[in-house]
């Protein structure tokens, strides 16, 4: 299956972050990404069950919590009912 080629803006130092990320977990950043767009996907679809999840990544996201921090930031010029209009083909 041919990928979708795409762009979006994120936060430089978000994206250098998951750079390093990716590199440390010895993925690819595509693969990464993918992954987490899987597993938003597939808890969304479940009706909100509960998510297999590591204790390590449990950790992670309770230190970015602690620090105020978001896992990801998604900047756009656009308004959310513009992007969601997009998303569906209108």
């Amino acid at each position: 299956m041919a990928g979708k080629v795409t762009s979006i803006k994120v936060d430089p130092e978000l994206w250098m972050a998951a750079k390093l990320l990716a590199v440390r977990r010895g993925i690819t950043l595509k693969a990464m990404i993918e992954s987490l767009l899987r597993a938003e996907i597939e808890a969304d679809s479940s009706g909100g069950g509960m998510m297999r999840v590591s204790k390590g990544h449990l950790k992670s996201l309770e230190e970015r919590r602690k620090r105020r921090e978001h896992p990801f930031v998604i900047l756009s010029e656009k308004s959310a009912v513009e992007l969601v209009r997009e998303a569906r083909g209108g």
